[in-house]
């Protein structure tokens, strides 16, 4: 993402998207400098509205982020059974 104001022109890059206080929080550079931007949830409804995304749009990056949480519990679970796993075969070596 780029920035271009009268101070110059600046690349944006985000390391981190998180949720604070109700607000959508996005931590990354402008340029050299650290930056966090905030949106409340009136400021990204006005800016979504701006950019005119139709429901098709809304409807398919909805969609994507259910699937993508979804592959993040998939993969934790797998985490977790491997672990017990492991866990269950420290125990009965332990016993031997």
């Amino acid at each position: 993402m780029r920035i271009s104001s009268r101070a110059g022109n600046f690349n944006m890059t985000i390391e981190e998207v998180t949720v604070e206080n109700g607000e959508l929080i996005m931590i990354g550079k402008m340029g050299v400098w650290s930056a966090k931007t905030m949106l409340n949830a009136e400021e990204l409804r006005m800016m979504l509205q701006s950019m005119k995304i139709s429901a098709k749009v809304l409807d398919f990056a909805a969609l994507f982020a259910f699937r993508h949480i979804l592959s993040v519990v998939e993969e934790d679970r797998g985490r977790i059974k491997a672990l017990e796993a492991k866990s269950t075969a420290a125990i009965d070596g332990d016993k031997r």
